[in-house]
């Protein structure tokens, strides 16, 4: 393959020009001021916080902060401007690459979890792993992020589970029945769930929590109880306009 180096030497000439002529600012005093003059900002987190490289499961983390945390580490805004943290979570659990998971299904029931959640690379089409959501994780996650609302996702991939359940404890060497996050989460010897029953049909046609199946509201607030954070915001599909506020 033929590179004409003096060709891209000019684009990249163009490209400093362009880049020269922008305007540029203080982004700490930019931010604080909207924020002294009521705006409402929105700061969007990136990975998950089980990859945090403090609080995540180390070593199988990121190089960073993924945190709610890192909105002041990152932005320079003050820790008591943050008003809400909404924390996102799938009704069922995803990881990518190597690391514990220990709801993971590595049998039918997991891959019908992935082809019905389509949970595959968008750019190297590689599987994730699936399974069931963890609720001791998800705890965890809520307690250092400081969640007040949560927004669960993809609740319309469960649709056509007869049975469906939730990680509610582990069992470690020195506790039967341990509703925290161990340290190290390789002493795992088991996990305890909870079962439900499925709701085996289409929920795209509910708009808020009155018209949701009955199983799947027994779900949500077993969920909700456990980790005592309210879920505010529920996606039964992949449109924006099937978000459904509770």
């Amino acid at each position: 393959m033929e590179f004409d180096i003096e060709a891209e030497e000019i684009k990249w000439f163009e490209a400093i020009q362009n880049i020269s002529q922008l305007q540029t600012t203080n982004g700490v005093y930019w931010l604080d001021k909207l924020l002294s003059n009521g705006a409402n900002i929105l700061a969007e987190g990136a990975q998950g916080s089980m990859l945090d490289v403090d609080f995540g499961t180390y070593p199988y983390v990121t190089s960073s902060n993924t945190i709610a945390a890192g909105i002041c580490t990152g932005l320079g805004v003050a820790p008591n401007k943050i008003r809400k943290i909404i924390g996102i979570t799938k009704a069922y659990c995803t990881r990518v690459g190597s690391g514990p998971f220990p709801s993971e299904l590595l049998d039918e029931t997991g891959e019908r979890l992935r082809k019905a959640g389509n949970e595959f690379g968008s750019t190297t089409g590689r599987p994730r792993r699936c399974g069931w959501l963890d609720l001791v994780q998800l705890k965890y996650s809520n307690m250092i992020n400081g969640v007040t609302d949560l927004c669960m996702t993809k609740i319309d991939v469960l649709n056509e589970f007869e049975t469906i359940q939730l990680v509610n404890s582990y069992k470690t060497p020195n506790h039967p029945e341990d509703v925290e996050l161990p340290f190290d989460l390789s002493t795992i010897d088991s996990i305890q769930l909870k079962q439900f029953d499925g709701w085996m049909q289409d929920v795209s046609h509910c708009k808020n929590f009155s018209n949701l199946p009955l199983q799947m509201k027994s779900y949500l607030k077993f969920t909700e109880q456990f980790c005592q954070t309210k879920i505010s915001l529920l996606s039964n599909g992949p449109g924006r306009d099937e978000l459904i506020v509770l």
